[in-house]
This record gives structure tokens, C-alpha cells and sequence, in this order.
């Protein structure tokens, strides 16, 4: 079988899923299934196929064709973990949602975050990056993500059914706006790309319902140009570094410039000689033809940064970066460039992490792993969808799928941002509003059963309370006001 063959049944394998999730009325756009997709698309199809002539050039045909095929058959492994029905036999026996929401306490919070995330973000002479920092100042302006939770904090808090507040809603709108424009300005994709998918899922779910097609369509557009904007914005020097710079590099944009940071075309002529090793595609065929033969396996020491993270420098001054030293003797001993100790270097993606933990043992175990992790996740919110801290939760929670998939490794997402930045508030909250709930609207109770499907003609949104106190479940409806 042809190597791209392998490629395009990938690429089929995600649109019939598509297309069956639509035909069956299953298709939720907040499932993080949709996001992995995203992820494992611009890699390993998109990627695969543009980058083709120079990787069977640089990697020779059998290693290719091991890559596309390994693909393939990772991503058919992920979707049967994902819906052998683990997750919800799981999810249930998870501590419950709180059924309550402390308005007072996001109100305390939201100012202190937006204040502290600005901060990071550059504004009060915070900056990031900076050097000749301590480790205290380092670790300051390690947290400008929270910026971000408060705004979902205002939004969930204003799109209440049972206890509206459109002034919070109008702030967190803002804050969100905000957000993304200085994260546009500072050059990093990531954070734009976050704030525009976290303020649409809290828009739209904290009234259990789906986006319309138009607005999903207008949502991938923005999201692209967004990171589009970020990447042409980043070291280009034919602009003054400055707000008015920044605003006329807008102005002047050219909205193809889109499909170079999808990787759909090149910016600029075809080059023969340049490498795409620097692609997570290229990151990725680099571990296949290295790991183990130049250099060993991590065996998943990268994992216990999920812990270690948690330890400031300031206390465990040495502390390693576990995995670190395997993941740069790979690209030492396979780089087509010269490489060395300090290398820090790009994304190799999930299926490089997985390789590089064990191979195909590796990409098996893994692979099983984020698809019951993420499908665990999910079917604990739509168990709590109706709760305001459930809708919180998800909102800035749904996202990570795609950073499971371009990251370094699949965990890489819980200590760069979300681990200290969103799960701290997260608990805050949890705390807050099972024990200081408002008392001027009644609280939403979690419904029992297993979760339902999101679907786009069910029932409007209802705080009724039926017999025995309890709401029944209720399916997300498309088309929401907003």
C-alpha cells in the first residue's frame, strides 16, 4: 500500500465519523473529540501530504510509511477507546458538581485575576520572557492564562437562566476580547486561539445549547486568523514593534496568509533545500527513525511534570525537567541541523511523544489513555451540564484536546497552563460554591443517569424543578441567543 494511501484513509476515517455523528444527530462541536480531530488533521494529513516529497527524501520511504500507517491506526484505536463506554461508567463515581454558584466569590476573584494576568501579559511593566529576573519574578508572571478564567468566570456567571447578570456577561465579553488581542500583539498562537474557543463554549453552553452551522463556520475563521495574525505578527521585521505597528500590520494582512499557518501552502516560492524537520510532522519522523536505534526511550519520565510542576524553582532550584534529556539526544542523534544541549527546539506531536515513551507499546497505552481521559471528561460535564460550575469547568477545560495532540506530549497542556493557572481557580470555586452558594436563586441539580446526547431538536432549556426535586436530563438544542 501506497504511504499516502494511508493518509487519505486517515482523512476518511475522520469525515465518515463526521458525517455519521451528524446523520444520528450526534454531533456536539464542544465534544473534544472535534478538537483532537483539528489537531491530528493539520498533522497528519495536512502536513503528511505537503511535506511528502521532502520526508521521503530526508527519511526514506519505509520510515514514512511507517509514520502515515501508524497514524492510521492510532487514530482508529483512539476513537474505539474513546467510545467502548468506560467513561461513562466513570464519570458518575467522580465527585459530584456543585449544585450551587458563588456569585460574591467571582466577583472577588475576577478583578485580582484580570489585574495579575495583565501583568504577565506585558501590561504594568510585567512583561514575559524578561531576562535578568529572579525566580520570584519568573514565577510571577508565570500565570497569564488566568486572565483568561476570570473572563469565563463573569460570562458563566452572567448567562445564568436561573439568576442572569448581564453586566457580568458584558465584562467578561471584554475581558475576553482583551485577552485575545494582547496575545494576538505578544505573537503567541496558543493563548489567542484559547480565548476565542473558551468564550464561544461558555456562550453557548451555559444555555445547553450548540452554536448554528454559521456560527461554527465564523468561529474556525476567526480561530484561524487569530493564529494566523500571531505567527505573521512574530518577528516581522518590517513593522515598528508597537501598538500602531501592530495595527497596521492588520490592516494590511492578507487573509491567505491563513492557509500558511494551517500548512496548506508555503510562504513563498518552493525551496528544495528547506527542512520541514521543524514541524510537528517532521518532529514526528524524526523520533520513528531515531528512537531506539540512535537513542533510547523516556518511558514516560515526561508524565511527572504533571507533579513536578507544582514545585517552584524557588524551592527545588535543580529541579529536572523530566524527559527532557531523552527528548533532545533524539534530536542530537537524528537532526538534519546541528543541535546541542540548550536546544529547546519545536512540537513533535502526540504520535513523536508516543513513540519516544515506547513505541508502538507506547503509542498503544497512551493513546488509550488520553481517549478514556478526554471522554471521561466529557461525560462528566454533560452529567453536570446544568450546574453553573460544570459549564465553568468545561468552557475552559474543552480546548486541551487540541493541545494533547500538538504539543511535545499529550500531558504537555496540564503543566504549561492548565495544571497552575485554571485548575487552582477551578477548586477555589468548586469549594466556594458548594459551601457559600447564592441563596437568591434556586440551584441546579445534577441530573441522574448516564449522560445525555447533545442533539438539535430536544426541549428548551427548563429550571422547573420535576418530581422528587431533581431535573431531568436534557439534550443541547442548536441556535442559542445571543
Amino acid at each position: 500500500m501506497d504511504d499516502l494511501q494511508y493518509v487519505y484513509a486517515t482523512a476518511g476515517v475522520i469525515g465518515l465519523y463526521f458525517l455519521l455523528q451528524v446523520a444520528t444527530r450526534r454531533f456536539d462541536p464542544f465534544a473534544p473529540v472535534w478538537l483532537f480531530f483539528v489537531g491530528y488533521v493539520q498533522i497528519y494529513v495536512i502536513q503528511a501530504i505537503n511535506y511528502h516529497d521532502w520526508a521521503i527524501g530526508v527519511r526514506g520511504e519505509e520510515v514514512v510509511t511507517t509514520a502515515n500507517s501508524r497514524a492510521l491506526w492510532a487514530l482508529v484505536w483512539f476513537l474505539a477507546v474513546y467510545h467502548v463506554g468506560a467513561g461513562r461508567l466513570i464519570a458518575p463515581r467522580l465527585p459530584r458538581a456543585p449544585q450551587g454558584w458563588s456569585t460574591p466569590t467571582v466577583a472577588a476573584l475576577s478583578p485580582v485575576l484580570i489585574v495579575w494576568g495583565l501583568f504577565c501579559a506585558g501590561v504594568f511593566g510585567g512583561g514575559i520572557g524578561q531576562e535578568d529576573l529572579s525566580a520570584e519574578g519568573t514565577l510571577l508572571r508565570s500565570f497569564p492564562f488566568v486572565m483568561m478564567v476570570a473572563a469565563i468566570l463573569l460570562i458563566t456567571t452572567g448567562r445564568r437562566v436561573d439568576a442572569p447578570r448581564p453586566a457580568f456577561f458584558a465584562a467578561g465579553l471584554a475581558v475576553a476580547g482583551l485577552y485575545v488581542l494582547i496575545w494576538m500583539f505578544n505573537a503567541k498562537r496558543s493563548h489567542s486561539l484559547m480565548g476565542v474557543l473558551t468564550t464561544i463554549c461558555a456562550i453557548y453552553v451555559t444555555r445547553l445549547k450548540r452554536p448554528s452551522w454559521g456560527v461554527l463556520g465564523a468561529t474556525a475563521f476567526t480561530g484561524a486568523l487569530v493564529v494566523a495574525v500571531s505567527i505573521g505578527w512574530r518577528n516581522n521585521p518590517n513593522y515598528e514593534r508597537s501598538i500602531a505597528g501592530f495595527g497596521q500590520f492588520v490592516s494590511e494582512f492578507e487573509v491567505s496568509k491563513i492557509l500558511v499557518s494551517m500548512d496548506v501552502a508555503d510562504d513563498g516560492p518552493p525551496d528544495p533545500d528547506v527542512s520541514y524537520e521543524s514541524k510537528e510532522y517532521g518532529g514526528y519522523l524524526l523520533m520513528l527513525d531515531t528512537v531506539p536505534e540512535k537513542s533510547g526511550y523516556d518511558y514516560g519520565a515526561n508524565y511527572l511534570r504533571a507533579f513536578s510542576t507544582y514545585i517552584p524553582r524557588i524551592i527545588w532550584p535543580s529541579k529536572p525537567i523530566y524527559g527532557r534529556t531523552k527528548w533532545i539526544d533524539a534530536w542530537i542523534a537524528g537532526s538534519e541541523l546541528k543541535r546541542d544541549e540548550d536546544f529547546a527546539g519545536p512540537a513533535i506531536g502526540i504520535l513523536g511523544a508516543t513513540h519516544l515513551n515506547g513505541g508502538v507499546i507506547g503509542t498503544v497505552i497512551v493513546m488509550a489513555a488520553v481517549a478514556l481521559a478526554l471522554r471521561t471528561s466529557y461525560d462528566y460535564f454533560l452529567l453536570h451540564a446544568r450546574t453553573v460550575w460544570g459549564q465553568f469547568f468545561w468552557a475552559i477545560f474543552f480546548y486541551n484536546a487540541w493541545f494533547v495532540v500538538v504539543g511535545d506530549d499529550p500531558v504537555v497542556w496540564y503543566y504549561y497552563n492548565w495544571g497552575f493557572s485554571a485548575c487552582p481557580v477551578l477548586v477555589v470555586v468548586w469549594f466556594a460554591s458548594r459551601y457559600f452558594a447564592d441563596r437568591e436563586a434556586p440551584a441546579a441539580a445534577a441530573s441522574e443517569g448516564p449522560p445525555a446526547w447533545p442533539g438539535p431538536h430536544a426541549a428548551p432549556i427548563t429550571l422547573a424543578a420535576p418530581a422528587h426535586g431533581r431535573l431531568a436530563a436534557r439534550r443541547f438544542t442548536e441556535g442559542a441567543s445571543t
